[in-house]
């Protein structure tokens, strides 16, 4: 929750780290050490993290190849001065101030079109004016390269480094080459060739980025099918890599592009921009008290189990007298406010305690764009809880991580007033949240739960919800008496031993649901397996289970939206607030 504001290098600073890793490499000579030297003359005053040198291994992989290009072609001068150039524009992309998470989106793209320019420059038999525009989405190269650096990017819409190169052609001259190479010999791509980057790119990110590149292709396609894709294409790198037997991957190229075309058609139109009405299931681990669903944080299943498994149930007695699961059907529509900044259906998840706020942004956050609805992911290191579909895009598509779990944080009345530390007494069943709220800062701050109705995106009307159903944990666990559980029955058993009742071998135990120590509980192995995530999805279908049995009325299963929140830009709570398709409300002259 503390969001913390990190500087990402500027372009020209992550260019001069790719090529010295690749001085190191590959050993570069001549040319490439020219090249080397005046690229990387920041290095040092850059900073860059390990994190991000680790990301570039892969781009500076096919980087060599443009280095290497460079150093056999008579055009050496006309690439530095398109790197050149580039470099010196490159403190534009770091004006906002974003995390590497995202300044690395924008990155990625500038490095991609910078290495396509160069490549495109020095391709044999090419007249250098001609080569540096060459396969460019736009006219003019440098309003190509620097066009994203102004705007937040989504991961789903920003082309990664390399996609300019890898992309098929929409309309190839390659048809020509390709019915004279349909004669010769085939070869399928070796490890380090410049065709075997641009196959593993395709397949790893490029066809979950870009589906409509790779009609017929997913991301369990095979690697002979996606290199015949590429070639049958003209794609640069692997025009002269004809696969092997490239007759039956042409038919079967043929019927996975019909099948695709068709799903196309019959799919439903996307959604129109702006923030979404979506409704669907959120998840409390809770005691028998009851209080309204107001400053507070929420799970999805998985982030309810990661909760249990990892505070609540290896605790003995278990804590806060947690004993059961809350079901709720929330429906949620953040504000064109946070949409118009962001472009995202998530706001950053906060955390509350005691009826209030404790991240330090919450004050920035709701003042900047109303009672935004919040989420997070939850680390698998943790424990193997993972959901039933993708629920955020920090990771490599068919990754584990790609279903993390989610927490979400939904803002109540003054949300910046809770109970202080001293007077919090987390064991009660009947703590008064509002106790320490003004009259004022309720009036004045009444947070997003809608009032009456559904949620519209007002920026007090973000979310409405509905009980529905609860799970005891006895139950799903399969124990009769919890009390009698953990409490009395090291005491029952004592006794019946003593009175001859057991055998005298017999060994009575301090029952426990889970420890930590062993991954084993004593006395029911429900909890058995922390991070197995086939036993961690058994343990949320005998939940799913019992609400279909308990609460038919229900939906069995409501399809969860991603967690796809970005990150906070430096200063942006001190930018102009952006009402473009908001509903005109009173909250803007009167908020605190």
């Amino acid at each position: 929750g503390r969001l913390p504001q990190r500087q990402s290098p500027s372009p020209h600073q992550t260019m001069a780290a790719l090529f010295d890793e690749q001085a190191e490499r590959a050993g570069l000579l001549g040319a490439d050490l020219e090249a080397e030297r005046e690229l990387s003359e920041h290095r040092e005053e850059s900073g860059l993290p390990q994190r991000s040198r680790r990301d570039l291994r892969a781009v500076a992989r096919g980087m060599h190849f443009t280095v290497r290009a460079l150093a056999g072609s008579a055009l050496v001068g006309l690439g530095l001065v398109a790197l050149s150039s580039w470099r010196s524009a490159g403190a534009a992309a770091g004006r906002r101030g974003p995390s590497m998470e995202g300044g690395w989106e924008q990155h990625h793209v500038i490095l991609g079109r910078a290495a396509d320019l160069i490549a495109q420059s020095v391709s044999v038999g090419r007249a250098p004016a001609a080569g540096l525009g060459a396969g460019l989405p736009g006219t003019h190269a440098d309003q190509d390269i620097f066009a994203v650096i102004d705007q937040p990017v989504a991961p789903a819409t920003v082309a990664p480094a390399t996609e300019v190169a890898l992309q098929p052609a929409a309309a190839s001259s390659h048809a020509a080459a390709t019915a004279a190479a349909d004669g010769g010999a085939c070869q399928d791509a070796k490890d380090g060739s410049p065709c075997y980057f641009s196959v593993h790119w395709a397949m790893t990110d490029g066809v979950s980025q870009h589906p409509e590149w790779y009609m017929g292709l997913t991301s369990g396609s095979s690697f002979k099918d996606f290199q015949f894709s590429l070639w049958k294409s003209g794609a640069t790198n692997c025009t002269s890599a004809k696969p092997c037997n490239s007759e039956a991957l042409q038919e079967q190229s043929k019927t996975d592009a019909a099948a695709a075309a068709t799903a196309a058609a019959e799919a439903p139109p996307p959604p129109p921009p702006g923030p979404r009405t979506q409704s669907f299931y959120m998840y409390r681990a809770q005691s028998e008290a009851t209080y309204p669903l107001e400053n507070i944080n929420t799970a999805d299943l998985a982030g309810v189990f990661w909760y249990l498994h990892n505070e609540v149930i290896v605790a003995t007695p278990r804590k806060y007298k947690i004993d059961r699961i809350k079901r709720y059907k929330v429906t949620v529509k953040n504000t064109w406010e946070f949409w118009n900044a962001h472009k995202r259906q998530f706001s950053a998840f906060v955390a509350y305690d005691a009826g209030g706020c404790t991240t330090p942004v919450c004050k920035d956050i709701y003042h900047q764009y109303g009672f935004v609805i919040g989420c997070q992911v939850q680390p698998l290191s943790v424990a193997g809880y993972l959901g039933r579909h993708q629920t955020n895009w920090q990771c490599k598509a068919g990754q584990d991580e790609c279903r993390a779990p989610i927490w979400y944080s939904l803002p109540g009345p003054c949300p910046a007033k809770g109970i202080p530390n001293g007077a919090i007494n987390p064991n009660s069943v009947n703590l008064d949240v509002d106790k320490y709220k003004s009259a004022e800062c309720v009036e004045r701050m009444p947070g997003g739960h809608c009032k009456a109705g559904e949620a519209n995106g007002d920026p007090t009307c973000t979310y409405s919800y509905e009980e529905a159903g609860v799970v005891m944990l006895d139950e799903l666990v399969g124990i009769g008496s919890y009390n009698e559980f953990w409490n009395t029955s090291y005491t029952t058993c004592a006794n019946n031993k003593a009175q001859h009742l057991l055998p005298e071998d017999h060994i009575c135990l301090h029952n426990k649901e889970f420890d930590l120590q062993t991954d084993e509980g004593v006395g029911t192995s429900f909890w058995n397996g922390k991070h197995d995530t086939a036993k961690c999805t058994a343990r949320m279908d005998k939940a799913r289970q019992l609400f279909k049995e308990k609460f038919p009325q229900f939906p069995d299963h409501l399809e969860e939206p991603a967690c796809e929140f970005d990150m906070y830009y430096g200063g942006e709570f001190d930018w102009k607030i952006n009402h473009t398709g908001s509903p005109k409300s009173d909250f803007w002259e009167q908020r605190m």
